[in-house]
């Protein structure tokens, strides 16, 4: 087992319906490899009756639906001990909140741990309307591992991708990664800098320098200028074989709603690998 240091706390969205499955097994891995306690956030909703409803107010029937949504989380939760490695043993928190506001209370329950891990959400266009990512982004300020639906099998760690702009959401990005990349075996730091900027002046050149001093022998990258900069990064991810991209995760909030940038929101909507995000 590899000592994964600074990692010792994970949280992974749960979901009984196998929407979350990839997640989760790539969680249940990543705890074995870093020693790592697991705890797993079950979303129990309240839906309430809008205010339009008419007649009498469905209070058994609102009941009913909350008993279901926790015997949802249940079954999600003894499938994945089941699934659990030797040495995991996963503790289940229950969020039990009306609708509108379980992402609030899973962003405020990720505060409490090293990393939180969810999966993108199939069939999403935009990465706007990912909900439990966008709750854990923007209301943890710890790092997030998103992972897409197609992924298949436990966590690959060796080949590491790092997007550098020299900004500060991607300075908290690389710092959440910094224990996973110094275990790395291959580490690229990849930037979009304008090609006629001296090398000394390229965003990247200071951070694998910071990187050297922590053992980690990153190799700086730079790509051509692109008006799709997402795109660019899993261009480059395929095409180098990176396990998973480090990134920052851009935002601004409107009206008490988190509206996601670019480059973000271009990468949660065409993922291929996984993606080590912070805000």
């Amino acid at each position: 087992m590899e000592d994964i240091v600074s990692i010792k706390d994970l949280l992974v969205v749960l979901d009984a319906e196998g929407a979350q499955a990839p997640a989760q097994r790539f969680a249940l891995s990543l705890a074995e490899r870093a020693g790592a306690h697991l705890t797993a956030a079950g979303l129990a909703v309240q839906y309430v009756a809008p205010v339009s409803f008419g007649g009498e107010y469905p209070y058994d029937l609102m009941a009913q639906a909350l008993e279901q949504a926790r015997a949802m989380v249940a079954q999600g939760f003894a499938a994945l001990r089941e699934e659990a490695p030797a040495g995991v043993d996963p503790e289940l928190v229950t969020i039990e909140a009306v609708a509108g506001l379980a992402g609030a209370r899973l962003g405020a329950l990720a505060r409490h741990f090293d990393m939180t891990i969810v999966g993108q959400e199939k069939g999403s266009s935009s990465g706007d309307d990912a909900g439990m990512i966008v709750a854990a982004l923007f209301g943890s300020g710890r790092p997030v591992f998103v992972v897409p639906y197609i992924h298949q099998g436990p966590a690959r760690l060796d080949h590491a991708m790092v997007a550098w702009d020299g900004g500060l959401v991607a300075a908290r990005a690389l710092a959440g990664a910094l224990p996973l990349l110094t275990r790395a075996r291959r580490v690229e730091v990849v930037t979009l800098a304008p090609p006629d900027e001296p090398v000394e002046e390229l965003p990247g050149f200071n951070i694998t320098r910071h990187l050297a001093r922590h053992g980690v022998n990153a190799q700086l990258r730079q790509l051509a200028p692109s008006d799709d900069v997402g795109s660019a990064l899993l261009s480059h991810a395929a095409q180098s074989g990176a396990d998973y991209l480090v990134m920052g995760a851009y935002g601004h909030s409107r009206l008490r709603e988190f509206v996601l940038g670019g480059a973000t929101r271009s990468v949660l909507a065409a993922m291929t690998l996984p993606v080590l995000m912070a805000h």
